[in-house]
C-alpha cells in the first residue's frame, strides 16, 4: 500500500487538486500525509488524509522524514506540493508493477498523459552518477529505503541523496513513469523561501558534503547540472569523468 507525503506551505493551488484526486481513491489503505509547515487551521473529514501540523516551518527536507515516520504503508511516495499529476492512475500502476524506487524527470513534464511504462532513466537525463533535474519533485520508494535525512540539511539535496542512497548504496535503479505527465506551477513554493536559502553554497551544501561523506559518496554540487553528479569512493573512472567534464567547460 502507499502512502503520499507532501510538504506544504499551501502556497500553490496544485495542492488541492492532489488532495481531491486522493479523496476519490477507493483504496481504503491508502493514505495521504501533509505536513502543514504553516500550522493552519485545514483540516479533512476523509480519515486517510492526516494533516500534521508543525508549530514553525520544519523546510522540505525535514518535513519528508517526518512524513516517512508517520507512514504506515510500505511504499511511499514524496510529492511536492505545487505539481500535478492523475493520483488515481499512478496509484493503480505502482500497485500493478511494484516498483522498487522512482522518480520524474524532464519528459515528465513535456509529454501528454499516454499509457504508463516503467522505463529506465534515459542517459540524456540522467544516470547512477547523474541525478535528473527535477526529480525531487516526485520521489517513489519503499520505506525501509528511505534514507534518514540530517536534520539540519533544510531545502536542498535531499533528492541527491535519495537518488545516489539508491543508485550508489542500495545498486537499486531509480526509474521513470513513461507516459505520466506531471504539470502544476512547479517551484512555486521553493521560490517563496528566504533569499539566503535559495542560492547556491548554502549551509546546505556543508550538510550534503558531510552526510555524503558519512555514506562513502563523493559529489559535486557545482551547477551547471551536467556537473551536479556523485560517485563511491575509489571509483576513479567516475572522478576521471567528472574531471573531464569539469575540463571541458573551464577550457572548451
Amino acid at each position: 500500500m502507499i502512502s503520499y507525503i507532501i510538504p506544504t506551505l499551501w502556497k500553490s493551488d496544485s495542492i488541492y487538486d492532489t488532495i481531491n484526486q486522493f479523496m476519490d481513491l477507493k483504496d481504503n489503505k491508502a493514505e495521504l500525509i501533509i505536513i502543514d509547515n504553516t500550522n493552519s487551521d485545514i483540516t479533512y473529514s476523509d480519515k486517510r488524509v492526516k494533516v500534521c501540523k508543525m508549530e514553525e516551518n520544519q523546510y522540505v527536507n525535514p518535513s519528508w522524514n517526518i512524513g516517512v515516520d508517520l507512514s504506515s504503508n510500505n511504499q511511499v511516495a514524496i510529492i511536492n506540493d505545487d505539481i500535478t499529476f492523475n493520483v488515481a492512475k499512478f496509484h493503480q500502476f505502482v500497485l500493478d508493477t511494484k516498483p522498487k524506487a522512482l522518480c520524474i524527470i524532464n519528459s515528465n513534464k513535456l509529454d501528454e498523459e499516454e499509457h504508463y511504462s516503467l522505463a529506465s532513466i534515459p542517459e540524456n537525463e540522467g544516470n547512477i552518477n547523474a541525478r535528473p533535474a527535477g526529480g525531487g519533485q516526485f520521489m517513489f520508494c519503499l520505506k525501509e529505503n528511505w534514507p534518514q535525512l540530517p536534520y539540519d540539511l533544510k531545502l536542498w539535496h535531499g533528492d541527491d541523496i535519495f537518488y545516489y542512497y539508491h543508485t550508489l548504496i542500495k545498486k537499486i535503479e531509480v526509474q521513470w513513469v513513461k507516459g505520466m505527465y506531471v504539470g502544476g506551477e512547479q517551484s512555486k513554493t521553493v521560490n517563496t523561501m528566504p533569499a539566503h536559502m535559495r542560492t547556491t553554497f548554502t549551509n546546505d551544501s556543508l550538510e550534503y558534503l558531510k552526510e555524503m561523506h558519512i555514506l562513502g559518496i563523493e559529489c559535486s554540487t557545482v551547477f551547471p547540472m551536467s556537473l551536479k553528479r556523485a560517485w563511491l569512493y575509489g571509483d576513479t573512472k567516475q572522478k576521471l569523468k567528472q574531471e573531464k567534464l569539469l575540463d571541458s567547460i573551464l577550457n572548451g
